[in-house]
């Protein structure tokens, strides 16, 4: 992020300025959050309504607004596509016309952050570790819903969002993310700068909207936009780093207490099988080995789930079942296999069928026919307070479709 640097120290942080990645300075704005999206390249000064456009000028020293400049419509959604390819895959639902394709946002540039709001129709991102290699960057972000929801899929944390959430985005770990529709604020800032709370495994860490922690978070959260025009350069960050510090102590606490051990070393598992389940390798000596902590102290720790070496393939088959949602349909099953640390197809066929009671052919035919991730949309939307996984809901609805066009067809025919 250009700008002149300022120290704003606090319980020892000190945040400075730092130029951002190539990936992130191909966009104005970098928020690639639960669904907000990046801003394309920076236009004009404006302050906009559904129905107008005005030029503004702001006072001295205030802060400057850059606008997302396409209505909805055909030209809205290429932009939009463009944009988020760089950092993210993303899609529309099959059955969406890319013509009534709606996504708007305004973007405050700060010196150490920047500070978006932005909405839009149905879509879904993910960013799995294969893009996060070929394109890293450096940045978090606080996601505010303000309106719709969002069901997630943060690197295992995987929930559904309501207006009033407030979750904790870390770009360099797996995420996905589908909506129906949503409005949201999003403040994103470097990583390496940020209070040394918000530098942990915070990342899918959630405020909900019926905590007071939330409440108090996303009220300073809404008047920062409400106030930001009004505010010098200086003013704007200084309330930024009172909310990144706040932050920092809510989502670093777990009511009720802390988090206990185990559930630490849980955590940090999770994140190194997530990095090298395509490794066939990988198990659990290895596992012990990248951790630091003895056999026994792992193979404790995983009791409850029924051992690491099943842990260790339960995460290979959710994730080889995220990537075939994600897909168009045209994977091949032997890539699969490959992908996600099986040693043969026939092993990943025979666990994938015990595990989800089809083969993951079938899974993909299914993908085919029914628009992949964006047929849990629908369901997500009724069904938003669900704390189910993403993919494995979507499985489950593709399969109830599947049988009931099966049991429609022949009475149709008679």
């Amino acid at each position: 992020m250009t700008g002149r640097g300022l120290a704003a120290g606090h319980g020892g942080v000190a945040m400075r300025t730092t130029r951002p990645s190539a990936a992130v300075r191909a966009l104005s704005a970098p928020s690639v959050a639960a669904s907000p999206t990046p801003m394309p390249s920076p236009v004009r000064v404006t302050r906009s309504s559904p129905t107008t456009r005005t030029e503004v000028r702001p006072p001295a020293g205030a802060t400057q607004a850059i606008d997302w400049p396409f209505p909805p419509g055909l030209e809205c959604y290429a932009a939009w596509k463009a944009a988020l390819s760089r950092l993210v895959d993303c899609a529309i639902p099959a059955d969406a016309d890319p013509s009534q394709f709606d996504f708007h946002g305004r973007t405050w540039q700060l010196p150490e952050a920047f500070v978006q709001i932005n909405g839009g129709s149905a879509m879904s991102m993910s960013r799995p570790q294969a893009v996060i290699d070929d394109r890293p960057i450096s940045q978090m972000s606080l996601y505010l819903v303000t309106d719709g929801s969002v069901v997630t899929d943060y690197d295992g944390r995987k929930r559904a969002h309501v207006p009033g959430d407030i979750i904790a985005v870390d770009y360099s770990l797996p995420y996905e993310s589908h909506t129906p529709g949503y409005e949201g604020i999003t403040i994103t800032f470097d990583r390496a700068f940020a209070p040394a709370g918000l530098q942990g495994h915070i990342h899918g860490r959630a405020l909900t909207a019926k905590s007071g922690a939330g409440r108090f978070l996303a009220a300073q959260m809404r008047s920062l936009i409400d106030l930001i025009d009004q505010l010098s350069v200086d003013q704007a960050q200084s309330a930024v780093d009172g909310i990144l510090r706040f932050a920092a102590t809510a989502l670093t606490v777990d009511a009720p207490g802390t988090r206990s051990a185990a559930a630490s070393l849980l955590d940090r598992a999770h994140h190194l099988a997530r990095r090298r389940l395509s490794d066939p390798a990988f198990g659990p000596e290895a596992l012990a080995l990248a951790l630091g902590v003895s056999r026994s102290k792992l193979f404790r720790s995983f009791e409850t789930h029924g051992g690491v070496q099943r842990w260790l393939l339960g995460e290979r088959l959710m994730t080889s079942l995220q990537t075939i949602v994600r897909s168009a349909g045209d994977l091949k099953v032997a890539a699969l296999a490959r992908q996600h640390g099986f040693r043969s197809e026939a092993h990943f066929s025979r666990a994938f069928r015990k595990r989800y009671s089809v083969s993951p052919s079938t899974a993909l035919d299914l993908v085919t026919r029914s628009g992949g991730s964006m047929l849990y949309l629908s369901w997500s939307k009724k069904h938003a307070k669900a704390q189910t996984s993403t993919p494995e809901a979507w499985l489950a609805a593709a399969l109830a479709r599947a049988h009931e066009t099966a049991v429609d067809e022949p009475r149709s025919a008679s």
